[in-house]
């Protein structure tokens, strides 16, 4: 009888399983530490904004980076003729709409969207509510945010007359004779719309990111250590 050998598996495959996983994990936890310290920033800048006395937003385009959360402030003319909905937005747990109007600013061939606030939306779907929207030269004082870059359509049917699924600056520059701003100012001052103004931080979301990098590192980690027993039980064999 011929004396059999077992065979040995490369140990070439777990390493570089566990140097992919490795670099995964690792890559994916300092991208979401990142992250939170990104909205920690943002929230400091945002909180000192807030403070801050406004600034006028001039009648030209501005650079949306350098005017993100600033506080401003603009004179123009509402355009309730453009008015929007921006549909499936909660507050309290109850389903609305923000509403979105641009705002012809005075002695410029410019306008500018102002997110007005929220309103509640009726049992019935196909009657929207009344928004009561000034007339005449106005002044709103706000937050200047620019728009998301990306738009998450939640129909294929993302405009119904008034109503948007979100808001999409290029199809608003298309209704409207003018250039428009590329910030969206989320009002803060009252002027009897009955609108409910209640804005998210731009904080939200860090504890997120905090616990997804744990559990990244902690994946990390994890592979380290069974590595290094895998390698300590292979050394005992030979």
């Amino acid at each position: 009888m011929h004396a059999m050998t077992k065979r040995r598996r490369p140990f070439w495959l777990p390493t570089v399983a566990a140097i992919v996983v490795l670099a995964l994990a690792t890559s994916a936890g300092i991208w979401q530490t990142n992250r939170a310290q990104f909205k920690r920033d943002l929230q400091a800048r945002y909180d000192a904004q807030e403070k801050s006395a406004p600034v006028v937003l001039p009648g030209s385009l501005v650079d949306a980076e350098a005017f993100r959360y600033r506080r401003v402030s603009v004179v123009g003319q509402f355009d309730p003729a453009h008015e929007i909905l921006l549909d499936n937005r909660v507050l309290n747990g109850k389903p609305g709409y923000r509403v979105v109007t641009p705002l012809k600013v005075n002695n410029a061939a410019l306008y500018v969207l102002v997110d007005r606030g929220w309103v509640a939306r009726g049992v019935d779907r196909t009657l929207l509510p009344e928004i009561r929207t000034p007339l005449g030269v106005i002044v709103i004082e706000g937050i200047a945010v620019p728009p998301s870059s990306k738009y998450l359509e939640l129909s294929t049917q993302t405009v119904e007359g008034k109503v948007w699924q979100n808001l999409n600056m290029q199809r608003m520059a298309g209704l409207l004779r003018y250039p428009v701003q590329p910030v969206v100012v989320t009002q803060l001052n009252e002027n009897g719309d009955g609108l409910m103004r209640h804005w998210d931080r731009p904080d939200v979301g860090i504890e997120k990111h905090v616990g997804y990098a744990f559990q990244w590192f902690a994946l990390a980690v994890a592979t380290i250590v069974i590595y290094v027993v895998i390698y300590a039980k292979r050394r005992k064999q030979k």
